[in-house]
């Protein structure tokens, strides 16, 4: 019998994200979307940062989304593994565990490309 498990953790501090607390949040400025995970309590800050912003902003259109489980990054651990090691060899700072970040796999998706 083989179990995976998959820590989803805090992109701004590395804080492990214990499972049912924190969210992933996705937003976009300037025609550029992200996507941020958080812990319950950098969650509560995001949303007071924002608050000034939203509550004078008008609604483009809203697309209801599905909550995304924890435990899924959408990757093998290969390809992890791999995308891994092109940032070490190419001077790309990422964690050894977790959530690896878009710009790093689009950087290594576009440098396979070539």
């Amino acid at each position: 019998m083989k179990k995976t498990t998959v820590q989803l953790l805090d992109d701004l501090d590395g804080a492990v994200i214990e499972n049912g607390s924190g969210a992933t949040v996705s937003y976009a400025f300037e025609g550029d979307s992200y996507e941020i995970d958080l812990s319950a309590e950098n969650l509560a800050e995001f949303r007071a940062a924002m608050k000034p912003y939203t509550t004078v902003s008008r609604r483009v259109g809203y697309v209801p989304t599905k909550p995304r489980a924890a435990s899924s990054a959408g990757s093998d651990r290969a390809e992890l593994q791999a995308i891994r090691a092109w940032a070490a060899a190419n001077g790309v700072q990422v964690s050894d565990r977790g959530r690896i970040a878009g710009t790093v796999r689009e950087a290594y998706a576009n440098a396979q490309a070539k």
